[in-house]
C-alpha cells in the first residue's frame, strides 16, 4: 500500500510521536508502528506509477504555497478495525487542493482506496490503528481525552510512503513546496 500524504511540520511530528509512545506505554498499541511518519494522506492505493505521480506532484509543488490546517479534537473511524485519530478541519481550500490531488494522480494510481476520494476524504492524523481494540481503546481515550487538540499545523510538502504486509513503511519521496508565504 502506498499513500500521497503531507509530513508534518517538526513540532507538531514531535507532539504525533509523543503521543504514540504514551500510547504504547500507556495503552500497548503498537500497530502504528507501521507507518511511522506523522502525516496526513491525500491519496492512498495499491500501487502507482511512480514515475507519473513523482512528476505530478512536482509540479504541484512547484505552483503550491505552503498553508495552515486546523485540528479540531479526537477522532474515531468505528468497525472491526477502529482507527482514534486527530480531526483536520476540512474547509473549502483544503478541499480545492485534494480534489487538485486526487483529478491528478488518481488516473495513474492501481487500487485507489475510495475513502480519499474527495467527497469521501475525513482529513485526519492517525494516532492509533490496527490492533484497536475495546481495552486499548479505553486506555487510549483515557490517556487523550483531557488533551487539547486544536493546533494549527504548517504544510508545506507533499510525500509518498509506502507499507507493505506488517513490514515498516518507508518514505520513497518528499518534494516540499518551492514557493514560500
Amino acid at each position: 500500500m502506498y499513500a500521497i500524504v503531507s509530513l508534518l511540520e517538526p513540532s507538531t511530528y514531535s507532539r504525533i510521536e509523543a503521543m504514540w509512545r504514551i500510547l504504547e506505554l500507556q495503552c500497548g498499541l503498537q500497530g502504528i508502528k507501521t507507518t511511522p511518519f506523522p502525516h496526513f494522506s491525500w491519496h492512498v492505493a495499491e500501487n502507482y506509477d511512480f514515475d507519473r505521480v513523482e512528476g505530478t506532484l512536482r509540479q504541484i509543488a512547484a505552483t503550491s504555497k505552503p498553508f495552515t490546517v486546523k485540528t479540531a479534537g479526537l477522532g474515531l473511524f468505528t468497525g472491526t478495525e477502529p482507527v482514534i485519530y486527530v480531526l483536520i478541519v476540512k474547509n473549502e481550500n483544503l478541499y480545492r487542493f485534494h480534489n487538485t490531488i486526487w483529478e491528478k494522480i488518481h488516473p495513474n494510481a492501481v487500487g485507489s482506496n475510495e475513502h480519499y476520494a474527495p467527497e469521501a476524504w475525513v482529513p485526519h492524523i492517525t494516532l492509533a490503528h490496527s490492533d484497536v481494540n475495546r481495552n486499548t481503546l479505553i486506555c487510549a481515550l483515557e490517556e487523550l481525552a483531557f488533551l487539547p487538540f486544536n493546533w494549527e499545523i504548517k504544510i508545506d510538502n507533499l510525500a509518498i510512503v509506502g507499507q507493505t504486509g506488517e513490514e515498516v513503511g518507508t518514505l520513497r519521496d518528499r518534494i516540499e513546496f518551492n514557493q514560500k508565504e
